[in-house]
C-alpha cells in the first residue's frame, strides 16, 4: 500500500479463497497516515495448480479516517493470459470516492451480574446514542468465555463519532427461550478524549424472566452529563380496524421516533389485554421501556408478513408516557398493510394527527440487473423540496421481506410528509456503493 510520503511492506493476503464471483475480507493494521492511499500493489507468486486470477477490484475501507477507497483492475494477472503479468499496481477510480464520518476508538467493559444463570452465550448487540448521532450495530465478539457470571469482559472496538453519549441500547440477537443474561453494567472510555461513561442496568434481557424483553436501553452517566436521561414506559395502544378480515397473526413491529433518538425495532409481543393480538375491531395495549425521546416525531409500524391472511387494518396508534410533562400522540393510518390490498406495503412511517395535513409520495426504487449491483448496506433515502426536506427515510420501510435490494428488483413505498414543494437535491453526498437504476416519486395528490 503506498501514501503520500509512505508505502507498507508487502502484505500477505492469507486464508482468502479469491473464488469466482466472490469477495474475501482482510483487517490490515496500518498507521492512519495511509489513508487516503495514492496507490497499491497487488500480485501473488504464481504457485499451485492454475494459479491465474481474473481480479475485478480492491475497494480499501479506512474506519480511522472514514475514507472509503476503490482500486479497479478488470484484469487478469496470470503468465498464460492477456499481458502475462502476475502483479499490478491499481490506482484510485476518483469517480467512486466515499467519505463517511471517521470513527472514534472505544474501551468497553461488559459487567455480568453475580446471580445465578447470569451469564450467557447469545450474541450481544450494542448500539450508542449521542448528540452527534447513532453508531451502527456493534457486535462483540463471542467466545465461550465470555459473559459469565461475576465477570468482567473487555472490548475494542471502532465507533462513528456521536459525541457525548446519552444512551445505550443493548439487546440479544437470539429469541432461544433458554438464552437469558442479566446485565450488572456497562462502561466506556472514548480512547480520543479519555471521557468514561457508565450505563448502568441490574436487569436480565430474557425471554423468561422479569418483563420477558431482551432489549434494554441504558442512560449514559459520566462527568460531562449533569442530569442523564430516564428510563420511560411508553404505553402504546394498538386499534385495528373494524374491516371483514382486518386482524393478523403476523409478527408486528413498532420503532418510535423523537426529539432524543428512537427506540429501535421492537416486537409487540405481549398484549395487556388480549391473549390473540390484533383481531378485527379490538385494541391491544404494550408497554414498551426505553431512555426518554422527549417529543414523539413519528413511528414505523409493520408486520413480517408471515402465516395465512397475514394482512392488518391498522386504524391508528395512541402513545403515552407514564410520569411524563409530554402528552398522549395519535398516529392515524386508516390503511391496510397487506401485500395483496392497497398500495401492497407491510411497513409505513406514520406522523402524529395534528401534523397529518401532508402529501402523499410513492417511491419505486429499481437496482440494475448487474453484477454485484446489490447491497446490504444501512440504505436511506432523503427527499429535498423547495419548502422541506424530509428526514432520512430507511429503505427498510419498503416491502423488501428481506431488507436487501438486489440486482434487477424493483422496491416501492408510500410516504406522507408536508407539502415539500419542487423536488430536487441538495448536491451534497457521495456515490452509493450500489448500482441504481432509477428512482421515481409520483405525488398523486397534485
Amino acid at each position: 500500500m503506498h501514501g503520500t510520503n509512505v508505502s507498507s511492506n508487502q502484505i500477505f493476503l492469507s486464508d482468502g479463497k479469491f473464488e469466482k464471483k466472490s469477495v474475501d475480507k482482510f483487517t490490515v493494521n496500518a498507521p492512519p497516515n495511509f489513508s487516503p492511499l495514492t496507490a497499491l500493489d497487488i500480485g501473488h507468486d504464481n504457485s499451485g495448480f492454475g494459479p491465474g486470477w481474473y481480479l475485478d477490484k480492491v475497494v480499501v475501507d479506512c474506519p480511522s479516517t472514514g475514507i472509503k477507497q476503490t482500486f479497479p483492475c478488470n484484469n487478469w494477472l496470470a503468465d498464460d493470459e492477456g499481458d502475462r503479468r502476475i502483479e499490478r499496481r491499481l490506482k484510485e477510480d476518483l469517480s467512486l470516492p466515499k467519505t463517511r464520518r471517521s470513527t472514534v476508538p472505544w474501551y468497553i467493559w461488559v459487567y455480568t451480574s453475580d446471580k445465578k444463570g447470569a451469564g450467557t452465550h447469545a450474541q450481544v448487540i450494542l448500539v450508542l446514542y449521542g448528540y452527534d448521532g447513532k453508531s451502527k450495530n456493534i457486535k462483540l465478539e463471542r467466545n465461550p468465555n465470555s459473559l459469565k457470571q461475576g465477570q468482567c469482559n473487555q472490548y475494542k472496538v471502532d465507533i462513528n463519532d456521536v459525541g457525548i453519549p446519552f444512551k445505550l441500547r443493548v439487546s440479544l440477537n437470539d429469541n432461544n427461550l433458554s438464552h437469558s443474561w442479566h446485565l450488572d453494567r456497562i462502561e466506556m472510555q472514548n480512547l480520543k478524549t479519555n471521557e468514561q461513561y457508565t450505563f448502568h442496568c441490574g436487569r436480565w434481557l430474557s425471554k423468561t424472566e422479569d418483563d420477558k424483553q431482551i432489549i434494554r436501553e441504558l442512560p449514559a452517566t459520566g462527568p460531562l452529563i449533569s442530569s442523564p436521561l430516564p428510563v420511560v414506559k411508553y404505553i402504546v395502544d394498538v386499534y385495528t380496524g373494524n374491516k371483514p378480515n382486518a386482524s393478523t397473526d403476523a409478527n408486528v413491529f413498532i420503532n418510535i421516533y423523537g426529539e432524543c433518538g428512537d427506540t429501535g425495532v421492537r416486537p409487540l409481543e405481549y398484549s395487556l389485554q388480549n391473549k390473540r393480538k390484533f383481531q378485527r375491531n379490538e385494541i391491544d395495549t404494550f408497554i414498551i421501556e426505553a431512555v426518554l425521546l422527549k417529543q414523539i416525531r413519528k413511528i414505523r409500524i409493520g408486520h413480517d408478513g408471515t402465516g395465512a391472511g397475514s394482512g392488518w387494518f391498522l386504524n391508528r396508534v395512541e402513545i403515552r408516557p407514564e410520569h411524563q410533562p409530554y402528552g398522549p400522540v395519535t398516529f392515524v393510518c386508516d390503511r391496510w398493510l397487506a401485500i395483496d390490498e392497497d398500495d401492497r406495503q407491510i411497513v409505513r412511517e406514520l406522523i402524529p394527527t395534528q401534523d397529518s395535513h401532508n402529501t402523499i409520495y410513492r417511491v419505486k426504487i429499481k437496482i440494475d440487473d448487474v453484477f454485484q449491483a446489490m447491497t446490504d448496506a444501512d440504505e436511506h433515502l432523503q427527499i429535498f423540496g423547495e419548502k422541506a426536506d424530509t428526514d432520512k427515510i430507511h429503505l427498510t420501510t419498503f416491502n423488501n421481506p428481506i431488507d436487501t435490494f438486489e440486482s434487477g428488483r424493483t422496491d416501492s413505498s408510500t410516504f406522507q410528509y408536508h407539502d415539500l414543494g419542487k423536488i430536487g437535491h441538495n448536491g451534497k453526498g457521495s456515490t452509493p456503493e450500489w448500482f441504481l437504476d432509477s428512482i421515481e416519486i409520483y405525488v398523486p395528490t397534485h
